[in-house]
């Protein structure tokens, strides 16, 4: 008896287990499609998205763009994210910010020679940059942009 219950409690085990090992690569793709859908249509305010290849395509297309490189842990970046997330709306029809992960994104950090987060950087239809600057907030934003 006790033999078969043994047996059984092994069973039950083993499905489990394989079970468990089914599932995580179909919850893998189902968080990195959630994502990635949400990097690339998520507008965080008027002219204020989040990063991806996508966005920056067509933003360049028919505005002027300006990269936000910003890190979660700090809190000057903060400060800016929330005065964009409620102000942006201020900022002129043609321009779209795009916040730009400074830990994950070395890429564009390298490209445009970024070591500091908290930096903004204008950048043309061509992805060349035209101005860059550290701090500031959406008044030095418009002021850097009235030109």
């Amino acid at each position: 008896m006790k033999k078969l219950k043994s047996k059984k409690n092994s069973f039950i085990l083993f499905v489990i287990v394989a079970a468990t090992i089914l599932a995580i690569p179909v919850l893998n793709s189902l968080q990195n499609s959630t994502s990635e859908t949400s990097a690339q249509t998520r507008q965080l305010a008027p002219h204020y998205i989040e990063y991806s290849e996508e966005n920056l395509a067509n933003a360049l297309q028919n505005e002027r763009v300006v990269l936000y490189f910003w890190a979660p842990w700090c809190s000057t970046c903060s400060v800016l994210d929330d005065e964009l997330m409620e102000r942006s709306s201020e900022l002129p029809d043609d321009v779209t910010i795009i916040k730009v992960n400074f830990d994950t994104q070395k890429d564009l950090k390298q490209k445009y020679f970024v070591t500091t987060q908290h930096a903004l950087v204008q950048i043309d239809r061509n992805g060349n940059e035209i101005d860059k600057w550290v701090g500031g907030d959406v008044d030095f934003l418009k002021k850097m942009l009235s030109y």
